[in-house]
């Protein structure tokens, strides 16, 4: 199996101070089929390792073998004479795993889980909105300051008095329009806002999402059940969204979030398929259990992951045979027609091998001759 948990990490156990009781080593690969690579970078890419479990005899413990999928760097000073990096595989290994149960911390109920990540949001945005207006108290003192700052100034210039004329008169206005520009507030940008996950578009992507996988969840508790359908209603889901946000959630989003969770929650192992539907805004995705996946379905799934190459190749395989037919049929209508005509006098088969370019006059000069003299001449001659 394969597993993302936190112990199946190979840089933790590489890590000197760990004393969970893992050992590590290196396995070497003798069938010469240079397999590890690929198998390694399935691992990096899916970032998971794989697992193995084994009993002993005695069935009192059981040992479990781990493959990280970051392992750490082979040292090449004590690799043995012609031994390559490629074909080693570092893995690590415990030969009870009632060691990591002890440490575990006791599972949660996804509702108390829920709750518990709400609660947090709710005190993250009230401790924004308390330095929000912290901020805010802080510039509006400032503005004050400023404003009685402008005001002494204002009063000083007064004293020593300004010019009249027109001269006197712009200085006056220019004073004015700055002290204003002063006082004008600054727009609030759009960053400042924190953004709301329990409403609007995003509250209903993520009330959809916790939906499907608590349905993903009873399925899989569930071993006497291998086929379950997970229904998608445009209309209804987006019900509670404003209007200015439901661009935001498409029936593409919602496909995308149901295949996301039967991939997470069926660790790669369950097919989902959609079935043919008259409607767009309604589907209903089918999720299989491995090996109860019926053979129609593989099949328009395998359909779908051809290359373009092999479409165009089996389209031109079609045509061709559909031709070979046409022409045996057509062979087989010239036969039967020669062997309808056979014995009949004065009897011309024409357009079987090329088109006939003679005139009428040609032919019936022509079928003279092959009568012979004796017979009356055409009026055409």
């Amino acid at each position: 199996g394969y597993t993302r948990e936190p112990w199946s990490s190979g840089m933790m156990t590489h890590n000197s101070e760990d004393t969970s009781g893992w050992k590590t080593c290196y396995l070497l690969s003798t069938d010469g089929r240079n397999r590890l690579p690929g198998f390694l970078k399935y691992l990096r890419d899916r970032k998971k390792a794989c697992v193995a479990k084994f009993n002993d005899s005695t069935a009192s413990t059981r040992a479990i073998l781990v493959v990280p999928f970051d392992p750490p760097p082979v040292p090449s000073e004590q690799l043995p004479a012609g031994v390559d990096k490629t074909q080693l595989l570092y893995v690590k290994y415990l030969a009870d795993d009632r060691v990591l149960s002890r440490g575990k911390k006791p599972a949660i109920d996804p509702n108390k889980q829920l709750q518990i990540e709400q609660q947090k949001l709710k005190e993250k945005q009230i401790q924004m909105q308390q330095q929000q207006k912290i901020q805010r108290e802080q510039q509006q003192q400032r503005q004050k300051q400023m404003a009685q700052q402008k005001s002494m100034s204002q009063s000083t210039s007064s004293k020593k008095g300004i010019g009249g004329g027109i001269l006197g008169n712009l200085l006056g206005a220019q004073q004015k329009t700055q002290n204003h520009l002063y006082v004008v507030r600054a727009k609030r940008r759009n960053n400042d806002l924190t953004p709301d996950l329990t409403s609007g578009a995003a509250g209903a992507i993520t009330s959809f999402r916790e939906k499907v996988a608590a349905d993903l969840e009873k399925f899989k508790s569930d071993n006497s059940t291998f086929v379950t359908k997970v229904s998608i209603s445009l209309a209804s889901l987006v019900n509670s969204v404003p209007i200015e946000e439901r661009d935001k959630v498409t029936m593409d989003v919602f496909k995308y979030v149901v295949y996301e969770q039967v991939e997470e929650v069926g660790m790669d192992k369950w097919i989902a398929a959609k079935e043919p539907t008259d409607f767009i805004d309604e589907i209903v995705i089918v999720v299989y259990k491995e090996g109860h996946v019926p053979a129609d379905v593989l099949e328009d799934l395998n359909k779908a992951d051809l290359p373009a190459e092999l479409k165009g190749l089996s389209r031109h395989m079609a045509d061709t045979q559909s031709k070979i037919a046409q022409r045996k049929d057509k062979r087989s209508s010239e036969v039967i027609m020669k062997q309808n005509i056979v014995g009949e006098d004065n009897v011309v088969v024409l357009n079987t091998n090329k088109r006939d370019r003679r005139t009428l006059e040609q032919i019936q000069k022509d079928m003279l001759e092959e009568n012979g003299g004796d017979t009356k001449r055409s009026r055409f001659d």
